[in-house]
């Protein structure tokens, strides 16, 4: 995957909503950083669209998707911080 071309967001809410969208796809996590762990989505200038939606209050989804989605992802951050500290 091209990290590179992805967009970025280590913000659990907002990555939660984009994994709620039928317009862009999760790619997976960056924890290449120590402290930080990044939610990847493409296409990238779709999930800007979406960010920008979202900040602005615009925003519109399926309720249980976005919290389905929440938990999953969350569980995700706690499995590549165990991997980080695990690996250290």
């Amino acid at each position: 995957m091209d990290m590179k071309n992805a967009y970025r967001t280590n913000s659990l809410p907002l990555a939660s909503f984009l994994s709620s969208s039928t317009s862009v796809k999760f790619k997976g996590v960056d924890a290449s950083a120590s402290t930080i762990i990044y939610f990847l989505f493409e296409p990238q200038a779709e999930a800007q669209r979406l960010a920008t939606e979202y900040f602005s209050g615009g925003a519109n989804c399926d309720p249980l998707e976005l919290f389905k989605n929440y938990r999953v992802l969350k569980d995700l951050v706690f499995e590549a911080k165990r991997n980080v500290i695990n690996n250290r």
